[in-house]
């Protein structure tokens, strides 16, 4: 008897340690949707997101920015979650946004599936094509993975990113490479990670760093507003 208390206990611990392991049909499904955006033509085995964990390695990504504990980061084009759901873990708040409800309903479904400490670091907020609903000086990272080629008037959008850093605010763009790759979408959804440099020089950004190696298929871009170092 005592040994299946001793196992319910562990089995318990285990199901509050993520909020991704969990989560209703209607979600898991949204995951794999999204995934399958990332094929150009699909195959007889879509990708899920086991797969999708393997090349785009989330949490190195997410530590390329360093110690988050005690900063609010924004996650623009979040789609069904897939890196908020893993910042919770890293900062001390996460702002999961995106311009699509239903998506937004998704991530306020499956948020209910977290422990209550990470519940209250999570907001899913609607926003606008031209406009993130970002607070002046409301965040410390902003956060864009695949989704920065589909913004309309970019470098205008970036300038207007300006006010809502706190000082010492950084953006990271997580994008994939202009040229051949297995899984992505067209090229003519894609843009050369030159160009995405020049465009947030251009808004008033200075280069942290630009890596096109630690990801087979993705490049990565951390700058900083330049008056707000």
């Amino acid at each position: 008897m005592q040994m299946k208390v001793q196992c319910f206990m562990l089995i318990s611990i285990l199901s509050l340690l993520t909020c991704r392991d969990r989560g209703s049909q209607e979600v898991k499904t949204a995951h794999q949707r999204e995934a399958r955006e990332f094929k150009d033509q699909p195959t007889e085995s879509d990708m899920d997101i086991h797969d999708r964990t393997v090349w785009q390695k989330p949490y190195e990504v997410i530590h390329r920015l360093g110690p988050l504990e005690y900063l609010t980061v924004a996650d623009i084009g979040a789609g069904s979650g897939y890196f908020s759901f893993r910042f919770i873990h890293e900062a001390d708040r996460v702002i999961a946004i995106d311009i699509d409800p239903d998506l937004i309903r998704l991530m306020d479904q499956e948020k209910q599936f977290c422990r209550p400490d990470l519940q209250r670091k999570f907001e899913a907020r609607l926003a606008e094509k031209d406009d993130p609903n970002l607070g002046d000086g409301e965040v410390d990272v902003i956060f864009i993975a695949n989704t920065y080629p589909y913004l309309n008037s970019r470098i205008e959008y970036l300038r207007n990113l300006i006010p809502k850093f706190r000082e010492g605010g950084r953006i990271m763009i997580v994008d994939f490479k202009r040229e051949p790759t297995p899984i992505g979408p067209s090229q003519s959804n894609r843009l050369a990670q030159a160009d995405v440099e020049l465009e947030l020089i251009n808004a008033g950004y200075r280069l942290l760093v630009s890596d096109d190696q630690m990801l087979e298929y993705q490049f990565i871009l951390i700058a900083t507003p330049s008056g707000k170092e």
